[in-house]
């Protein structure tokens, strides 16, 4: 059966599996040849066609001459009742969703119904999440069609779709698919490579092509007109995941952008973030797009090209800074960690003409560590706008934080505010219920149990703007109304409640270093000895040198400066034991006399390690080697022919040449075939950790790179770099001039193999000799993205092909 027809049917079969729709017509086309739903399901799996996958039926039944319209038509239908969905697997089709900047409308808030909520909480007064209504009126999917024109700049790739139009003295008209080799197949022409081109280059070379059969294209002036243009643009199959409403795969078109695809699958979640739409391709981030670029000046900072299987990651929202009151557009925003309040006031249109110029507030959430109350978790700044606007004053905002801007009929000058520890920090009006410093106190839900009554400030601003600073006694205050620390309240007066700790030395701490298991800094408590100390630690480790500790200690001198003086404690009191390695048997006794030492506030402990201890060290020997296993270094000074000794050489399938000692991540070149044979100027101290690797013969060398047939040549004792090259068919025109060549044990040599003077060495068994390829660069022109696209496809061909020969040479 013809595999049009074939997909013909495997696409109505797609129809009958979801709807009733057009179930008259298939059953007609089943009918008139015999067949049953399965069976025609069947024939297509015998084609080598998924009848489930209408993108792979459309693209063999266009290589077979079906028409654009015939497959168009079935399509659609099946993505108007599928509601958009055109396939059984994991990519969506958005190929056919043309949206642009041109199809975004923004619609007046009594239209908007059915939308997401992009409403704050309540304490944030109902402000909108700025940017999210855009993705809020998602189009329905467009129906798949043909593309419209392309620039001439475009370049083709596998899988567009192209028309070639001739009309004059001939006329012609084909539609043609690029394959995934990036070839056309043109009727009476032949296979033509295009993919890698831009469409006006195309146009000119197929020119020239068709003028070698059609003559009257190259005449001049000609009789036969010739034009190529795009149809149908390749799909791109990619991800959208993370903070997004529609996370998943989608099938796009290649000029689509991020924004298109956004706004195709709804956009970002409230809780994704605008402002870090990452790009991801081959497990490597290669873009982070900013939208707020887009929805505030219309423009892009980065114009990226999509490509098959990137993945576009919504991260979550970075913070969420609402600002309100006198500004063109109070919203919530994003803010990047560099961004300040002025950022926040560009966002947010600027300030209205009414703002009020000597105040604004900030509301910010304090951070959970330094809560003293669980019920107090916000206090309010004052700021000066105009400082702000003028440059003056730069205010770094945090996640969470309210901005509010007042306006002039709002503002009055009898406020006061206070800070610090009571309850509930802010700005209060001066009232008949506060007068002074004792009601204000009590209006904020009185001190916290951390306040610290010996003192609280008041800070007085006069008329001229100036300050004046007054101590007072909190706990007299507090406990007499008519103190005269009870000051009458003046409009503008700022009230700070000191904590407790500007009398007390807050976080002291201790210091232990060295031999145990667990050093580090540790809280430091009245009375603390060095036994506490070492518990706390851990204890000691094996290496613990036990006869006695050093301790450092700060400590003030007669003119009142700090200076730090060493200390020594015995924690073994017999001279003989000292030396001795620690043991359990040493561990009450040791601890005893620790408890003998009291430590101080900013001790540093130091255990320190017995010089004689020494942990076993390790060698390792893999491969050809006659007893492979892990080797203990019996000495500082044993070199590597004596642990080969100890593992009983090598096998008879050893090879000494191609032997690699590894050190850490670093190769050391050894060359253990000389070493073998009595050399001992190659011999090595070996070191712990270390790996060596004897390979077994291995009989080959691999020619890989610009050659005409890389792989694996038999390796012919003697013989050099030539033979080798020679074999893999020769270096191509477009080489390196230097070649590189590895030797077994891993040293790495650069060749010349161009110009004068050449050099030919002898090339080891298991060498390795790669050709490297030179792009060529014509002068006063960069090189053609087109040109390298095209020459990598070839390789790639040629490499696949390789391959290929070689599955079947060895099956």
């Amino acid at each position: 059966m013809n595999v049009g027809k074939i997909f013909l049917l495997g696409l109505s079969i797609v129809l009958v599996s979801t709807t009733l729709y057009a179930q008259t017509s298939v059953q007609q086309e089943l009918s008139s040849r015999n067949l049953t739903l399965a069976q025609a399901q069947q024939l297509a799996r015998q084609a080598g066609v998924n009848p489930n996958d209408p993108n792979q039926l459309a693209r063999v039944a266009r290589s077979q001459g079906v028409s654009e319209e015939q497959i168009q038509e079935w399509l659609v239908d099946l993505r108007l009742r599928n509601g958009g969905d055109t396939t059984d697997s994991q990519f969506q089709d958005l190929s056919g969703n043309a949206t642009t900047s041109n199809d975004i409308v923004v619609t007046s808030e009594s239209s908007q119904n059915d939308k997401p909520n992009t409403s704050a909480s309540a304490g944030n007064s109902n402000l909108e999440y700025f940017g999210y209504n855009i993705f809020s009126d998602t189009p329905d999917p467009f129906k798949p069609r043909a593309v419209g024109p392309v620039g001439d700049g475009y370049v083709v790739g596998p899988e567009d779709q192209l028309r070639l139009t001739v009309w004059g003295a001939t006329e012609f008209q084909y539609e043609l698919l690029v394959d995934v080799e990036g070839r056309l197949l043109i009727p009476n022409i032949g296979m033509v490579t295009v993919a890698g081109q831009k469409l006006s280059e195309l146009r000119e070379s197929l020119k020239i092509r068709l003028g070698k059969s059609y003559s009257g294209l190259l005449k001049n002036p000609p009789t036969i007109f010739m034009d190529l243009t795009v149809t149908r643009l390749r799909p791109i199959q990619l991800y959208v995941l993370g903070e997004v409403k529609n996370p998943g795969g989608y099938t796009i078109n290649y000029n689509s952008n991020i924004f298109n695809i956004l706004y195709s699958v709804g956009g970002p979640k409230v809780s994704g973030s605008l402002r870090d739409v990452r790009v991801i391709r081959d497990g490597r981030q290669i873009a982070s797009i900013d939208l707020y670029d887009l929805l505030l000046k219309g423009t892009e900072n980065q114009n990226i090209s999509l490509q098959n299987n990137d993945r576009i990651f919504i991260p979550p929202r970075k913070s969420s800074v609402s600002i309100e009151g006198q500004v063109k557009r109070p919203a919530i925003y994003e803010l990047n960690e560099d961004e300040d309040v002025n950022v926040l006031l560009e966002f947010s249109g600027g300030i209205k003409p009414e703002a009020y110029g000597d105040r604004f507030q900030i509301s910010r959430v304090i951070p959970i560590e330094e809560r003293q109350n669980p019920s107090f978790a916000r206090e309010i700044t004052d700021y000066s706008l105009k400082e702000v606007l003028m440059g003056g004053t730069n205010i770094k905002l945090f996640d969470q934080d309210r901005v509010r801007l007042f306006k002039i009929s709002d503002v009055s000058d009898d406020y006061v505010e206070i800070n610090g520890q009571v309850n509930q920090a802010g700005t209060y009006e001066l009232s008949d219920d506060i007068q002074t410093v004792r009601d204000l106190i009590i209006a904020a839900d009185s001190l916290q149990d951390d306040a610290f009554f010996g003192r609280a400030l008041l800070t007085r601003t006069l008329d001229d703007s100036t300050t004046e600073l007054y101590n007072l006694e909190l706990d007299e205050l507090m406990q007499n109304e008519n103190s005269s620390f009870n000051m009458t309240l003046q409009k503008r007066d700022n009230v700070q409640i000191l904590r407790n700790t500007v009398e007390l030395i807050d976080q002291r701490y201790v210091n232990i270093t060295g031999e145990v298991v667990n050093p580090g800094r540790f809280s430091y408590s009245e009375n603390m000895t060095l036994e506490d100390l070492i518990l706390k630690a851990g204890g000691f480790r094996e290496g613990a040198y036990i006869g006695d500790v050093e301790i450092t200690r700060t400590e003030k001198t007669s003119n009142k400066s700090l200076i730090a003086s060493k200390l020594t404690h015995e924690l073994v009191s017999d001279s003989d034991k000292k030396d001795d390695f620690y043991s359990v048997e040493y561990f009450w006794p040791m601890l005893d006399n620790a408890k003998e030492f009291n430590l101080t506030h900013r001790d540093q402990v130091y255990i320190r390690k017995n010089p004689r201890f020494k942990e076993q060290q390790f060698i390792t020997l893999e491969g050809e080697v006659e007893f492979p296993g892990v080797y203990t270094i019996l000495s500082e000074n044993e070199k590597l022919s004596t642990v080969i000794q100890r593992a009983g050489g090598l096998t008879n399938e050893g090879y000494a040449s191609g032997a690699r000692l590894k050190r850490g991540n670093q190769e050391v070149i050894i060359d253990m075939d000389e070493l073998l044979r009595g050399d001992r100027t190659q011999d090595i101290f070996v070191k712990s950790g270390d790996t060596v690797r004897v390979p077994k013969i291995p009989n080959t060398v691999l020619v890989t790179g610009n050659v005409a047939l890389d792989g694996f040549i038999k390796y012919k004792e003697g013989e050099k770099l030539t033979y080798y090259l020679d074999q893999a068919g020769g270096m191509q025109q477009d080489s390196y001039k230097y070649v590189q060549l590895t030797q077994a044990n891993g040293a790495i040599y650069e060749v010349k193999r161009r110009g004068l003077f050449k050099d030919n060495p002898t090339v080891e068994d298991g060498a390795r000799i790669n050709v490297i390829y030179e792009a060529p660069e014509p002068e006063g022109a960069k090189p053609d993205a087109g040109e390298i696209l095209q020459k990598s496809v070839a390789t790639l061909t040629s490499a696949l092909t390789i391959i290929i020969l070689a599955e079947r040479a060895f099956n």
